[in-house]
C-alpha cells in the first residue's frame, strides 16, 4: 500500500477505497432487492402449483376421458412451473453466493479503513509534541494498544561505544539492565539496522533478554539511533499480523524522527537555560 511521507495514505488512495465501498454497498442493495423479488416469485409459483394440483383432483372426478386430457394438460403445466421454480431457485442460490462475496469484500474494506485510521492516529500522535517523555509514552501506547505487546524495551544507541541504553521498559520489571552490549543475536542485528521478527513465536513464559521476539531499528536515513525490543505479546495474540508490520515500519521511521527531534529539543532547551544563566551572571551589575 502506498503511503505519503508522513505515514498517511495519499488522498487518491483514500478516495479509491471510499468509491469501492460505495460500489459494494450499491451492489449489495441491488442483490438484496433481487433476492426479495425472487422470493416473491417463488411464493407465487408455489400457489400456482397448489392451484393446479386442485384442478387435477377436480378433473379426475369428471370421467376417464376428460380426466385423462385434463391431467395431461395440468401435468405439463406443473412440469413447466416446476422447471421455472428450479430456475428461480438456482438464480436465488447464485444471488446468495454473491451476497456472501459482497459481505466479505465489505468487511475487507472496513478493515482497510480501520487500518488507515490507526496509521493516521499513530503518525499524528508521534509528531504532536516535542517533549521526549511524552513521545516515549506515545510509542509505548502504540506498542501496547495497536501491536499488542505486553513486555518490551525502548533502547537508545550510545554512539561512543555502541551500547544500548535503556530509555523505557514495559512488563519487564527491573530485569533489563541500564546498558546492554549487543554482541550477537537480534539486538546486534537491529543495532546494525536489520529488523528481526520471530516466526513462530517462542514460549511466552520464557523471556530471554538477549533474544527478543521482535527487534525494530529506529533509523533516520541509514543511521540507527535506537532499538525497540519486544519480548512478549498479550496472551490473546498468537502471532504478528500484517497490520503489525505496517506499524513497525511507521515506528522505524516516524518514531525515530520524533524521539530524536524531541531529545535534541530537550538538550537545546537545557543548554539555552544554562547559557542564559551564564549571561545573566556576566551582565549582572556589580555590588
Amino acid at each position: 500500500m502506498n503511503r505519503s511521507r508522513d505515514g498517511v495514505p495519499p488522498d487518491g488512495e483514500r478516495d479509491d477505497l471510499s468509491t469501492r465501498g460505495e460500489e459494494l454497498r450499491n451492489m449489495f442493495n441491488r442483490a438484496r432487492a433481487f433476492t426479495e423479488e425472487l422470493l416473491r416469485e417463488n411464493e407465487r409459483l408455489r400457489f400456482r402449483v397448489a392451484g393446479l394440483t386442485r384442478e387435477m383432483e377436480q378433473a379426475a372426478g369428471k370421467g376417464p376421458a376428460a380426466a385423462s386430457d385434463g391431467v395431461a394438460q395440468l401435468s405439463a403445466r406443473v412440469r413447466a412451473l416446476e422447471e421455472e421454480r428450479d430456475d428461480l431457485l438456482g438464480r436465488f442460490r447464485k444471488v446468495e453466493a454473491m451476497n456472501r462475496d459482497v459481505a466479505a469484500r465489505h468487511q475487507e474494506i472496513e478493515a482497510q479503513n480501520n487500518h488507515l485510521a490507526n496509521l493516521y492516529v499513530a503518525s499524528y500522535q508521534l509528531h504532536a509534541t516535542l517533549n521526549f517523555g511524552e513521545v516515549l509514552d506515545t510509542v509505548k501506547e502504540i506498542l501496547i494498544n495497536l501491536i499488542g505487546a505486553e513486555a518490551f524495551a525502548i533502547l537508545w544507541v550510545d554512539e561512543r561505544n555502541g551500547h544500548l541504553k535503556r530509555e523505557a521498559i514495559q512488563g519487564m520489571g527491573s530485569s533489563v539492565p541500564e546498558k546492554i552490549r549487543p554482541e550477537r543475536g537480534p539486538l546486534q542485528r537491529a543495532a546494525a539496522g536489520e529488523p528481526f521478527y520471530a516466526d513462530p513465536l517462542p514460549d511466552p513464559l520464557s523471556v530471554d533478554l538477549r533474544n527478543p521476539i521482535a527487534c525494530v531499528p529506529l533509523k533516520i536515513g541509514t543511521r540507527v539511533i535506537g532499538v525497540i525490543a519486544i519480548y512478549r505479546l498479550l496472551q490473546q495474540k498468537e502471532r504478528f499480523q500484517p497490520l503489525d508490520f505496517e506499524l513497525f515500519t511507521l515506528l522505524a521511521g516516524h518514531a525515530a524522527t520524533a524521539l530524536f527531534s524531541s531529545k535534541l529539543y530537550e538538550r537545546s532547551e537545557k543548554k539555552l537555560s544554562e547559557l542564559q544563566g551564564f549571561l545573566d551572571l556576566l551582565t549582572a551589575p556589580s555590588p
